[in-house]
């Protein structure tokens, strides 16, 4: 296969080489797209460049054979998957809103070998999708997946700035008698080895504000605003103020979760049920995720 040339059209320009070409090859190891920039095999304007490098419009990119001989595409069922169009809450000309089932995780991995942003890529015949931000596997609801980079950046920028209203709902052990405000700092370093965060005085601040929705018999549900996005911040916060939440399996408590065993119900008890932010058109809108059916029966057991 002979080198393939790609024009940076306005929507790519500014971003990082390396950045571009995780997106365009997205079924190719980070790693191996870094060696054959540090090779000089792939070129911008006919130059070596180093991954940093920002692009503009109508740079002309040089890719190797050898990316393209690599990139294999990702097959999906698309039967098997077709229920999840009818998960879009809502779709515009830049992004679109997306109610997350629980149990998909957002990205391929070692242990899935397709994410949710693949298979939505495949169902929804849209290569340019990306996701806006994550949400962990076990969390349903509000997930943003941008249709262009600009509306990607516009978000990210959004996010940096602290301007994404995102509030969760969550099935907890015990009570809350008032509104709660929780403020840590969380180092998202040892979840590599532990598998879990920690909080550390030198950790990244995690702000939430915690409110009583309704009272079951020991459990609850309640309503957490994040005012930061920290990794696991919500499970993590909820196991330091012993309000663990249902079928957590590592920040979870093991008699809450033996009880909700009985029900069957293997979900995660947290949904993303709202998400507010400003569109391209410097207009706020504010998107609802409903619950389903797997978390109204988890409500219904607990209050049972």
């Amino acid at each position: 296969m002979s080198v393939k040339n790609i024009t940076v059209d306005h929507d790519n320009q500014g971003r990082r080489i390396d950045n571009f070409l995780f997106s365009r090859f997205k079924n190719i190891p980070k790693s191996k797209i870094y060696r054959v920039i540090r090779k000089g095999e792939v070129r911008v304007n006919s130059k070596r460049v180093k991954p940093d490098i920002k692009l503009s419009e109508n740079d002309l990119i040089r890719i190797p054979p050898n990316l393209y001989n690599y990139d294999r595409p990702i097959e999906v069922d698309l039967k098997k998957y077709s229920y999840l169009k009818d998960r879009v809450i809502y779709d515009d000309e830049d992004f679109l809103i997306f109610n997350k089932p629980s149990n998909f995780a957002v990205h391929s991995g070692t242990k899935n070998n397709l994410g949710l942003i693949d298979i939505l890529r495949s169902i929804l015949k849209n290569e340019s999708l990306n996701l806006c931000h994550r949400l962990d596997k076990g969390t349903s609801g509000c997930l943003v997946i941008a249709k262009n980079q600009t509306f990607l950046r516009f978000f990210n920028n959004q996010l940096k700035d602290r301007k994404i209203k995102k509030i969760y709902h969550a099935l907890v052990k015990d009570h809350i008698s008032e509104e709660m405000q929780i403020y840590d700092t969380i180092d998202t370093a040892t979840k590599g080895t532990y598998k879990k965060v920690s909080f550390k005085k030198d950790g990244k601040e995690a702000k939430s504000i915690f409110k009583p929705i309704k009272n079951f018999h020991e459990s609850s549900l309640v309503q957490i605003q994040i005012l930061t996005g920290r990794t696991h911040q919500i499970r993590a916060q909820c196991e330091k103020i012993k309000r663990n939440i249902a079928n957590d399996s590592k920040y979870g408590c093991d008699i809450f979760n033996t009880h909700i065993k009985k029900s069957g119900i293997k979900r995660l008890g947290l949904h993303s049920f709202e998400i507010s932010f400003v569109d391209m058109e410097d207009k706020r809108n504010t998107f609802f995720a409903d619950y389903d059916d797997e978390f109204n029966k988890l409500i219904r057991f607990l209050d049972s």
